[in-house]
C-alpha cells in the first residue's frame, strides 16, 4: 500500500464506510443560500456515515471568486470538523509537462485536497506529474456514467495485448504507471459490465464509483464488482441524492438519513459476502 491507499483505508475503517458524499452546491437546488452555511450543514449532519467527500470544482468555479472563497472555507471545515476524511477535489484537469505540474501544485499544495479526478487523454504524460506525492491520489477517468461515455470509451482498438475496448486498455495502462501505490480509476456504477472488467485488471487499485442514486446505479453490483478481494478500496460516491434528499429546513437531517442508509446498505451487501467491517 501506499501513503494515500492506508489513508483511504482508515479512513473508511474509521466511519465503517465506503460512502463519498459529493459537494456540488447548486442555487437552484439548495434550501439556503449560502454556499459555505449549506455545505457545512451537510457536512456536520453526514460526517460519521462517510469516508470521503467531493466537491466538484465546476459548481464553485461557475460562480466566479465568490464561489472559490465558498469552496476554501468548506475544504478548512472538513479539515477541522473530520480530519481523517478524505477530501477528493473533482477537477478532471488533464495536460502535460509544465501545464500539468501546475495544475498538480495547484490541486495538492494550494487547494490541500488529498485525491483528485484526472483525464488521461494525453497519455502518460498526463498522468505521471500528478503521482509524485504518494500521500495524493489520482484517479483517472476511465469508465464513466453517463450514456455518452461510450461513445468513446467503449471503442475497440487494437493493442499489442490484442482488440480490446479503450477503457480496459487505459485501465491496464494505469496500473503500470502506478508504481507508487497512489493511482486509481473512476468507474461507473451504471455499466457493471465495464466495473467487472476495471476491477478484474487492477485488483488492487482504489476505484471511485459513480453512478448510484439519482443516476440509478445497481449498488449491489457496484459493492461486489467495485470493491477489492477484501471489500474495500472503494468510494461510492452519491451526490445528488444525499445533499438534495430534502429542499426543506430538514434538509441537513435527510441527507444524514440518506448517508447512513447508502452506508447500511453498502455494509450490508459487504456482510452477506464475509466482507464486513472487524
Amino acid at each position: 500500500m501506499s501513503g494515500f491507499t492506508d489513508r483511504l483505508d482508515q479512513a473508511a475503517e474509521t466511519t465503517k464506510s465506503l460512502v463519498c458524499v459529493g459537494l456540488d452546491p447548486d442555487p437552484a437546488k439548495m434550501p439556503i443560500s449560502g454556499v459555505y452555511e449549506f455545505n457545512r450543514s451537510i457536512i456536520d449532519a453526514t460526517a460519521e456515515y462517510v469516508c470521503a467527500f467531493k466537491p466538484n470544482l465546476a459548481f464553485y468555479e461557475s460562480m466566479g471568486l465568490p464561489g472559490l472563497r465558498e469552496l476554501e472555507k468548506t475544504i478548512e471545515h472538513i479539515r477541522n470538523s473530520a480530519p481523517t476524511t478524505i477530501i477528493l477535489g473533482d477537477a478532471k484537469r488533464g495536460d502535460i509537462g509544465p501545464s500539468a505540474r501546475a495544475y498538480a501544485k495547484a490541486m495538492f499544495q494550494v487547494w490541500g485536497f488529498d485525491a483528485i479526478t484526472i483525464n488521461a487523454w494525453g497519455g502518460e504524460d498526463t498522468v505521471t506529474p500528478f503521482l509524485d506525492d504518494d500521500s495524493k491520489g489520482v484517479f483517472v477517468w476511465c469508465r464513466g456514467s453517463n450514456p455518452g461515455s461510450a461513445d468513446f470509451q467503449d471503442v475497440q482498438i487494437t493493442t499489442k495485448d490484442g482488440t480490446m475496448p479503450l477503457y480496459r486498455n487505459m485501465a491496464i495502462s494505469c496500473n503500470q504507471w502506478n508504481t507508487n501505490g497512489n493511482l486509481g480509476l473512476v468507474a461507473g456504477a451504471t455499466v457493471p459490465a465495464q466495473l467487472a472488467a476495471i476491477r478484474d485488471v487492477c485488483p488492487s487499485m482504489p476505484l471511485l464509483i459513480p453512478g448510484v442514486g439519482a443516476q440509478g446505479g445497481d449498488l449491489e453490483a457496484a459493492v461486489k464488482l467495485g470493491t477489492d478481494i477484501r471489500g474495500r478500496a472503494a468510494l461510492i460516491n452519491s451526490s445528488r441524492g444525499i445533499i438534495y434528499a430534502s429542499s426543506g429546513p430538514d434538509y441537513a437531517d435527510a441527507a444524514a438519513q440518506e448517508a447512513n442508509k447508502l452506508r447500511e446498505n453498502i455494509n450490508q451487501i459487504l456482510e452477506s459476502d464475509g466482507k464486513g467491517w472487524s
